[in-house]
């Protein structure tokens, strides 16, 4: 890095940090964060993901988030303010790379404008979900791998495959990028050190898998049914499937969609295509971070159903094949008039780049209009933060601590004292209730409706918290959940259940015989 570089560091740090912060304590409520959150305050509870409680994803969240809660607290403000920290720490990672790179500050600048303006990254990155964690390390994997020579130490190359393990422990699918990282260790290095090199980043990255290890070894089954079984029965598409849906993936991500915006995404892959081939050889590494890119995109389109916002592990390695590429652009310009046309050119790219980022900026902390999840009919305001918040008080006040509660999205429970019903920890269980028989329930920790049923009947457990909006995977399935939210909120009233508080579409009911 330049002089000039290092002394803007910090700057950018505190840019970011003001900024991803400001964001993440304003931005809507994602669905997904409820059970996220809920599954770290578990761990803190010396409880294990897929062995005390069905969690659908790979195991590295709940723990890192546990870790950072026990020293800051458990709230919702806390697990925000963190996500925005690991995002601030992506982008200036981002920043240091493409300084490295190009040594060129200006460049290094305009990464960092990219990046903070991306829909994809300031949506989905300053959440509490797995993006970001994951996205850390992938990006942390490449930036390490990218650099090795034949003068690298060892550590450093076990450290890259490490950094890349950890990735999936947060994001399960990333294994598939393995054999990727393989291959660019066995074309950038020479001699009787290729080999040494593959061994020594294998070595690492099976460290980084161990959490992963460490909870599929007690029960394999379990592990295998949460991790992969389960997205197979999710939809009628099989773990990989719906074909004409990840078509309608594709033309969203470049056209534009709920997620994320095409007019962004086109401009950073477009301009990628267009003028890396003009850049220095093989080796070079905005040429690995595309062919990540690009990769990780058809992994993404894997599961079944994908959504726009998968792709935002992308957004960083796209930005640094786009900002690379179009420096390299710039240094072989010979005449100052090429150079002007250069400049306006590219002005005129950044301009229309951060324009089009402004109505989503707007929907995400301001509207909630088109924001997966968040239904317009009360503003939104059911998944604002406060709300949230005001519920979980609401719930502090009416049970006793450590008591058991019923709430059908674990976020309003999650900043409270009271314990989650066993098998109501993850709103996506009960949907894929009924596809498994009552040995297979007891085994993954899932619950059934007629249990929910029978346990009302008997007025347990004493507080029931239900929601008039959530989503599900499909909306043939959103339907059937709502009618049989509806059928649970009849339920609760012929059983002898009061409503003693409705905050906003939140209903809290308290059975009169125990009340």
């Amino acid at each position: 890095m330049t002089r000039t570089a290092r002394l803007l560091l910090v700057p950018v740090l505190l840019g970011q940090t003001l900024f991803f912060t400001w964001l993440a304590l304003h931005r809507f409520i994602d669905g997904d964060e409820g059970h996220f959150l809920l599954a770290s305050r578990l761990v803190l509870m010396h409880k294990k993901p897929y062995l005390d409680f069905f969690y659908n994803q790979a195991p590295l969240l709940p723990y890192v988030y546990a870790l950072w809660m026990k020293c800051s607290g458990i709230s919702w403000s806390s697990a925000r303010i963190f996500s925005a920290l690991l995002t601030t720490l992506l982008g200036v990672l981002l920043y240091e790379h493409i300084c490295s790179q190009t040594r060129n500050w200006i460049a290094g600048l305009s990464a960092v404008v990219l990046f903070a303006s991306s829909t994809l990254v300031f949506a989905w990155f300053p959440v509490a979900k797995t993006h970001t964690l994951a996205g850390l390390f992938l990006f942390s994997a490449y930036v390490v791998v990218s650099r090795l020579s034949a003068g690298s130490p060892r550590w450093m190359i076990a450290a890259g495959g490490v950094l890349l393990g950890l990735s999936v422990d947060a994001r399960s699918y990333l294994l598939l990028l393995a054999p990727a990282f393989v291959w660019w260790i066995f074309c950038t290095l020479d001699g009787a050190i290729r080999l040494k090199s593959i061994l020594w980043f294998l070595g690492g990255f099976t460290i980084g898998v161990a959490p992963c290890l460490l909870l599929f070894i007690p029960s394999p089954d379990v592990f295998l049914f949460d991790n992969l079984r389960y997205h197979a029965i999710r939809s009628g598409g099989g773990l990989i499937g719906w074909w004409q849906e990840k078509l309608v993936v594709v033309l969203q991500l470049f056209l534009g969609a709920r997620d994320g915006n095409g007019l962004q995404w086109s401009i950073l892959f477009f301009v990628s295509v267009g003028f890396l081939p003009s850049t220095p050889g093989r080796r070079y590494p905005p040429r690995f971070a595309f062919q990540i890119a690009v990769l990780l995109a058809v992994i993404c389109l894997l599961p079944t159903p994908a959504y726009p916002q998968y792709f935002c592990l992308c957004v960083p390695l796209l930005i640094v094949s786009a900002v690379c590429a179009v420096n390299e652009l710039f240094t072989n310009l010979q005449s100052r008039r090429e150079r002007l046309a250069a400049i306006v050119a590219c002005s005129a790219v950044m301009v229309a780049y951060l324009a089009v980022s402004v109505s989503d900026f707007r929907k995400y902390v301001i509207t909630g209009y088109g924001v997966p999840g968040v239904k317009t009919e009360d503003k939104g305001g059911d998944w604002r933060l406060q709300r949230v918040i005001e519920v979980s008080q609401a719930i502090d006040q009416i049970a006793s601590p450590g008591e058991v509660v019923a709430s059908f999205w674990p976020g309003d429970i999650f900043q409270t004292k009271a314990v989650p019903l066993s098998g109501l920890e993850n709103p996506f269980a009960l949907p894929v209730s009924e596809k498994l028989n009552p040995e297979q329930r007891v085994r993954y920790h899932i619950i059934a409706p007629p249990q929910i049923e029978a346990d009302f009947a008997a007025h347990r457990p004493r507080i029931v918290v239900l929601r008039t909006t959530l989503s599900w995977v499909t909306a043939e399935e959103n339907k059937r959940m709502q009618r049989l939210a509806d059928t649970f909120r009849d339920l609760l009233r012929a059983n002898g259940y009061k409503l003693v508080r409705s905050i906003g579409g939140i209903s809290i009911y308290v059975s009169s015989s125990q009340s």
